[in-house]
């Protein structure tokens, strides 16, 4: 039994309980390098830290109207998990306001070897590409 409240603490029942406006705006942290990918809910792409160089992945969820039970229960698990061996470390939750093209949620992470593989066949790519033409 006391696993089981362990685990409800870790993981508390969704419930819209995050406040969008109480995470910092990612432009005073990180620029956009680069897109890596796209997904479901938004792109991804590699930043760079402003303060120490650091390079990591960022998944932007745009436009953001309202929290969805998903996106908290991804934030909750790698917030817990994040210190995990196993687990990408994760660098934190931002919030960019804007009007004009729609509120955004930034997931910073820590890049894997998977792409960095993907960055290194990018560039392989585009090397025979710009040597062909």
């Amino acid at each position: 039994m006391s696993s089981q409240r362990n685990l409800q603490k870790m993981f508390p029942q969704s419930g819209k309980s995050i406040v969008f406006d109480n995470f910092p705006d990612p432009t005073d942290a990180w620029d956009i390098i680069e897109t890596i990918g796209k997904g479901t809910y938004g792109k991804v792409y590699k930043v760079l830290n402003k303060l120490d160089g650091s390079k990591a992945a960022v998944k932007i969820l745009d436009p953001i109207h309202d929290i969805d039970e998903e996106i908290e229960a991804e934030y909750n698990i790698l917030k817990a998990l994040s210190d995990h061996t196993n687990v990408v470390k994760f660098f934190g939750m931002y919030y960019k306001k804007d009007v004009k093209c729609g509120d955004q949620l930034w997931l910073v992470l820590e890049r894997t070897l998977q792409s960095l593989c993907s960055d290194i066949k990018f560039k392989m790519l585009k090397n025979q590409t710009t040597n062909c033409t």
